[in-house]
């Protein structure tokens, strides 16, 4: 409740209030239209789509950790966790589920969220924002090919990406050593670019 409440970003699911009567917390937030992995079992993304939502995604991680005077990490990216509504007619993205996050140096529990998602680390309490940078990774993997992530297939997974700039962008975000995973900041930058070129 407290990490929510004191979120509000356009690419982060308005926090309306909450409640813990009884012990049981009730959140109340924004409807939106459906989830990324719903239209993912549906279609397949066009190139456009996969970068404007990519960027939404990224926008939201970005306030995160940049939260001062701790970053926030979410620990919970997922396409069930990326909910969608239409502007004009294009789909629009917003991080939902604050149930995982974590300001960073509090004590971390191991092995949170969707497991299929996690980075390496993890499983352990040596956490940084970059658990999320990879597990954005797998998250822009199966917005190109439309699988969900498989931890012993990631690398076959990425090799299906046809786009050779988003492929790279993957493999970066995905590396083992979370020093190698490039800054949310850095992604966002690398996607504009992505955006523009495609418009060019």
């Amino acid at each position: 409740m407290s990490i929510a409440s004191c979120c509000r970003h356009p690419n982060l699911l308005q926090f309306i209030g909450a409640t813990n009567d009884d012990g049981s917390p009730l959140f109340v937030t924004e409807l939106l239209d459906t989830s990324l992995r719903h239209i993912l079992s549906q279609r397949a993304l066009n190139h456009d789509e996969i970068v404007s939502l990519a960027l939404d995604v990224t926008k939201g991680l970005n306030y995160l950790h940049l939260n001062k005077p701790l970053p926030i990490i979410h620990r919970d990216i997922s396409s069930a966790n990326v909910l969608l509504w239409r502007r004009d007619e294009c789909w629009r993205a917003k991080l939902s589920d604050y149930g995982a996050a974590n300001f960073m140096r509090q004590v971390m529990t191991r092995n949170p969220g969707a497991i299929i998602y996690s980075a390496p680390e993890a499983f352990t309490s040596q956490q940084s924002p970059k658990v999320d940078v990879y597990s954005f990774g797998l998250l822009l993997c199966e917005m190109c090919v439309r699988e969900l992530p498989v931890p012993q297939m990631v690398r076959t997974q990425i090799g299906q990406v046809t786009d050779g700039a988003l492929r790279r962008l993957i493999q970066r975000c995905v590396e083992r050593d979370p020093g190698k995973r490039p800054t949310m900041s850095e992604v966002i930058s690398e996607l504009e670019q992505l955006a523009k070129t495609k418009r060019v």
